[in-house]
């Protein structure tokens, strides 16, 4: 690693670009991924208007990402939902992020004397070529780490200036809270960002005192502070009940789930010695990682006391290292949370990576800049570069076909039943039925199987493909006990088994009808949404339930937007029956 090699900033960012659009030119042609991303597709095809109020006021489930749903209103105005469009947008996210990494890393060279540039190319090279960061790319809805990344990006380079003041700490924070807004665990970096004053000097001897160090930086402290307040006050008022998710997180920190706290600590040690390991050696790849071994405990564990290690250092090395660990260990809270698909991420790992290749690069640096070591380091440097390179670009082709990536998960996660159930789902998007029969035929489903109701809904589908209408809806049913953050669509496939009912001659609108109002009305309850109460009247109007149509009628009128294709009708309907 030889820093007196002459790049220029304009060369080493006409390099980034052609690696990154390279490796990642594959993904454009890739298709929606059957998790998250159809769903988030339907949504933004049916939505016909939006508020900044109405972004911004609402959260979806335990999450509140405003930002994201921003992105994804320009992806229907702007690209009109074109997939390979969206698909892009991820990849030049990507190419900024890495941008963004190399403007941080070449302040900080220069900080620690590094004249050369070659230091902060090294680093985000290594950023943009990582093969944990596939996923977050690759799939649409990873955008979210992109976004997030972006921003928490943006601040870190404002605060690397040499000297800083309010304005400077000012905007940095209101980049960490715009952060928020696209992924809430950016929120995380806000204990890095605080003791970031008391990190700034190489050279232990002429350290402040830690008190005149807060009594100086405190306008920049309460500034973070603030700004982290403000997150909370939005997320608060943007939940109409309690906010689950918050309050989750505590529960499982103070060891309230019946697992103690005994047991989340194993869980986040374990989780802590996995992610390490694959920050240096990332793989396997897997898309669905849902058991690590109890052998990386002990890693884990050293993974503490080094980031506790590295604090007294209060040195820009280590500063960079906190980082990583502060946004990192929101991840480690995700197997005790069990509210994602997997207990375990790579694209967990996209910001996080990006401080840890800066504090191990510039590390490697300090020992390695004797000329005996510059050519066992630069042979080290390109190894790994072209292992990264294969194998991220082989990941980034796998992606393209939904197929292809879930058999690849079944086969290294054999007991993840929804990957048997995406294996299906592809299967009937190619029109091999009796093959996605079988599948869904042997799934089993256990109590304990986090998002089961994947399953329950792919097993309706098939009873229903088989014209066994009152079979589907025993599973629906069963799957209602116990819904989790799948009511609204578990209750939607009920009207649908309803709609082929109808359509089969099956049932008559009157013999559905109690059942078509409950579920109806639930979802109204759920959702707020003015589209059901359109349905609702409808099915009153059938039964001749005139009054309770036209009070549905009306609410449609009083809540749908202007540009609501049902408003109209609804608008129409509720004229006829005031007469």
């Amino acid at each position: 690693m030889n820093s007196q090699i002459n790049i220029s900033n304009r060369t080493c960012i006409l390099l980034l670009s052609f690696v990154v659009l390279g490796i990642y030119y594959p993904v454009i042609f890739a298709t929606l991924n059957s998790v998250d991303d159809p769903g988030m597709y339907d949504y933004l095809l049916n939505t016909d208007n939006f508020t900044l109020h109405s972004i911004f006021a609402s959260g979806s489930s335990n999450y509140y990402r405003p930002v994201l749903v921003l992105s994804y209103m320009m992806d229907k105005y702007v690209w009109g939902l074109e997939i390979s469009f969206m698909h892009l947008e991820n990849v030049v996210l990507h190419l900024i992020n890495t941008l963004m990494v190399y403007a941080i890393a070449c302040r900080y060279s220069a900080q620690q004397g590094i004249r050369s540039e070659i230091v902060a190319f090294i680093v985000a090279l290594f950023f943009a070529i990582h093969p944990i960061n596939t996923e977050a790319v690759a799939w649409i809805a990873g955008r979210t780490d992109l976004l997030a990344g972006f921003f928490l990006f943006l601040s870190v380079w404002l605060l690397a200036q040499k000297c800083r003041n309010l304005m400077v700490s000012a905007l940095a924070a209101l980049c960490m809270l715009i952060a928020c807004l696209a992924k809430e665990t950016a929120i995380f970096f806000l204990p890095a960002a605080i003791i970031l004053p008391f990190f700034n000097s190489e050279n232990a001897d002429t350290k402040p005192p830690l008190r005149a160090t807060l009594i100086n930086n405190l306008p920049h402290v309460l500034t973070f502070l603030g700004a982290g307040a403000v997150y909370f006050f939005f997320r608060t008022g943007a939940f109409s009940h309690s906010d689950a998710g918050v309050a989750q997180v505590f529960n499982h920190i103070g060891g309230g789930e019946s697992v103690g706290l005994l047991e989340n600590t194993r869980l986040v040690l374990k989780a802590a010695g996995f992610y390490l390991k694959k920050l240096f050696f990332p793989f396997p790849l897997n898309f669905a990682i849902t058991h690590v071994s109890d052998l990386y405990i002990p890693l884990g564990f050293l993974v503490f006391v080094v980031a506790l290690l590295l604090m007294s250092r209060r040195t820009i090395i280590a500063f960079l290292f906190a980082c990583a660990a502060a946004i990192g260990s929101s991840a480690l809270m995700i197997p005790l949370l069990k509210q994602t698909w997997t207990p375990l991420a790579e694209r967990y790992m996209y910001i996080p990576l990006a401080f840890f290749l800066m504090g191990l690069v510039f590390e490697i640096y300090r020992f390695g800049k004797q000329i005996r070591y510059q050519p066992l380091l630069t042979g080290v440097v390109a190894s790994v570069v072209f292992i990264a390179i294969y194998g991220t670009t082989s990941r980034a082709i796998l992606w393209q076909d939904n197929l292809a990536l879930y058999q690849d998960t079944l086969r290294k996660s054999p007991d993840f039943i929804v990957a048997q159930n995406e294996i299906a789902n592809a299967l009937y998007a190619r029109g091999r039925n009796k093959e996605a029969d079988a599948i869904v035929t042997s799934l089993q489903l256990p109590a304990e199987l986090n998002n089961r109701q994947y399953g329950f809904m792919s097993k309706a589908d098939e009873r229903i493909k088989n014209g066994d209408f009152i079979g589907a809806r025993a599973i629906v049913n069963q799957a209602l006990t116990d819904p989790g953050k799948h009511e609204v669509e578990l209750l939607e496939k009920v009207l649908e088994i309803d709609k082929f009912q109808l359509m089969a001659k099956k049932s008559t609108a009157l013999e559905l009808y109690p059942g078509s109002v409950k579920t109806l009305t639930r979802l109204i309850d759920l959702t707020a949404a003015p589209f059901y109460s359109y349905r609702l009247g409808i099915v009153y109007m059938q039964a001749g339930e005139r009054q309770k149509a036209l009070t549905a009628f009306t609410t449609v009128v009083r809540t749908a937007p202007p540009t609501a294709y049902y408003r109209a009708p609804a608008e129409k309907l509720a004229k006829e029956l005031a007469k």
